[in-house]
């Protein structure tokens, strides 16, 4: 899928948020630095919690992991770029953050073996300065959904 400036990619945010009102979600965002991930993200989360001002998003580069809460809902935000190993993700609970709402991922593919069966994956290719080739894989629960 081809999406050619930052409207595309906040299209594709809102119907994701869509498929992930309805039950738990697992989001796993790959590719190289600068592809889109976090803007994704960012767009997701405000449309996630619409009608809430959230002022900053921050990449958790540094913080391993960002947690939004609201209305009785919650976004777990990891970033798993700087960990060695996936027995860091212990300390960050990653096991139950898994299992609530939604769970957004960035670098997931560092550390295939822990994530859950059922998840979403996007992966992000630079194709110009404003756009980005992004394939999108379905598995386990979400094989047969529409996005």
């Amino acid at each position: 899928m081809l999406l050619k400036n930052e409207g595309d990619t906040e299209k594709l945010a809102k119907r994701l948020v869509k498929l992930s009102k309805k039950e738990n979600t697992v989001i796993c965002l790959n590719g190289n630095l600068g592809s889109g991930k976090t803007t994704f993200i960012r767009y997701f989360i405000r449309n996630f919690f619409k009608g809430l001002e959230i002022k900053e998003i921050p990449s958790p580069t540094f913080t391993l992991l960002q947690v939004y809460e609201h209305d009785g809902h919650t976004i777990n935000h990891y970033d798993f770029y700087r960990l060695k190993n996936s027995s860091e993700l212990f300390e960050l609970n990653f096991g139950e953050a898994v299992t609530d709402d939604v769970c957004l991922i960035e670098w997931s593919d560092k550390f295939e073996d822990v994530l859950p069966k059922d998840r979403i994956e996007i992966n992000f290719h630079i194709k110009s300065k404003v756009s980005r080739n992004v394939q999108i894989s379905l598995r386990g629960k979400f094989k047969n959904q529409q996005y």
